[in-house]
Order: C-alpha cells, then sequence, then structure tokens
C-alpha cells in the first residue's frame, strides 16, 4: 500500500490559476560539489493545484540533465530526489527546516524556462522492523513523523513502516515519530525509558526494533 502523504503546504497557496498553454521546465541537477547526479527524479509541484493532482516527474540522465518537455502554465516549485543515495521525496518528510524550493512561472511570456537544482543535505535514516511483541509475527504500521520546532508540519500515513523498512526523515532537527495499528498501543520512540525526538545528523543511520503491544481489551 503507497503511503497516504500529506502535500506540503508550499503547494496548497490559494488564488493561483493555471492557464490554456504548456510550457517547458529544464536544467541540470548536482550535489553539494557540483558533480551532475544521475538517476534521481525531479518533481514540479503546482503551486495552487488541488491536493490531488498528479505531480509530473523528470529523470536526470548521466550528465544530470532533465527536462518537462510539457506543463501548463502556471506556477511551479521544482525539488529533485533521489531516495536510495538519502535526498528524500518531498512528499514523504515534513517541511521541519521551512525548506523554500526554487520557483518557476510558465505562462506565454516564459514558455521554456531553465533552472538549475542542487542537492542540499542528506536525510536521516531509520531501519528496522515492526512485530507484535506478544507473538513476534510481523505488523505492517502506521507512522506519523511531525517536527518538533513547528508542529504543523507533519507526515502520516501507512506504507512507510512496514514490517521491515528503510525510510528517511529531516536531518539535523528534532522529529518526533510515533507508530500505530488498530487493535496495538502506539509506539513513540525513547530513550532511557523517556520519549523524546530522534534527531540524526546527514546520512545519519538508526537502527529500531520497534514491538507493538496489544491493547488490554484485545484477545
Amino acid at each position: 500500500m503507497l503511503p497516504n502523504r500529506l502535500i506540503l503546504p508550499i503547494f496548497l497557496f490559494a488564488g493561483v490559476s493555471f492557464g490554456q498553454g504548456y510550457g517547458s521546465i529544464k536544467g541540470t541537477l548536482t550535489d553539494e560539489g557540483g558533480m551532475a547526479i544521475s538517476g534521481a527524479t525531479v518533481y514540479a509541484m503546482g503551486i495552487g493545484r488541488p491536493m490531488g493532482s498528479a505531480i509530473p516527474t523528470a529523470e536526470t540522465d548521466a550528465e544530470g540533465y532533465y527536462i518537462f518537455k510539457r506543463l501548463d502554465y502556471g506556477r511551479y516549485a521544482v525539488a529533485p530526489a533521489k531516495p536510495p543515495d538519502g535526498y528524500p521525496n518531498p512528499m514523504d518528510v515534513p517541511n521541519c527546516t521551512h525548506m523554500k524550493y526554487p520557483e518557476i512561472e510558465l505562462s506565454d511570456e516564459n514558455q521554456s524556462a531553465k533552472l538549475d537544482l542542487r542537492f542540499g543535505k542528506k536525510a536521516g535514516v531509520l531501519v528496522g522492523t515492526v512485530t507484535d511483541a506478544g507473538s513476534g509475527n510481523p505488523v505492517d504500521a502506521n507512522v506519523e513523523f511531525r517536527c518538533i520546532v513547528d508542529p504543523s508540519q507533519f507526515v502520516s500515513g501507512s506504507g512507510l513502516t512496514n514490517a521491515r523498512f528503510r525510510v528517511l526523515v529531516p536531518s539535523d532537527t528534532p522529529v518526533s515519530m510515533t507508530v500505530s495499528q488498530k487493535g496495538f498501543q502506539n509506539w513513540q520512540f525513547t530513550r532511557n525509558g523517556v520519549v523524546e525526538p530522534i534527531q540524526l545528523a546527514p546520512g545519519e543511520i538508526l537502527t529500531l526494533g520497534i514491538r507493538l503491544k496489544k491493547n488490554s481489551a484485545e484477545p
């Protein structure tokens, strides 16, 4: 099952209309050192579009080049992602650092836009398992990640913490983590028995063995 993702507020601005025309966006993607990034996904996120709208994507080639050939007129926030290398999809992580993706307006006056992108710092990585504490059986659970500095920013849904998982979280900022499933008590990350947020350095890996306890009313 795919995650029930929350679209970040940057995509929900009202009062923006999309015209009757098409344009293109192209450019290159590099890392912090200026090296071209191949095999990444670039998202063109329409500002002001309904939440259910599909988000156009493009892939970078061996030279880090990407292109969107046919986009409706309007304003777009453009974000790159490559989860295997530690750069998360923008819909899968809460916007804890108030990151601002570069924006482009497509119109009759600007039908072909060029936008070069650069990856920022990598996310932190959570890997582990979710099991029934009583039986040891694997459990596919729901999870919520919420920013401590701005609790209004969060992602929540199923599909992120399956029985065996690898999930990215914003680095260098505290994030709360709550795992839930019907019939079980909620699980929260603790240290020495005290509930604490998770804060990882860029690329840091934390391994979790999550054991869900059944509610007392459950057999």
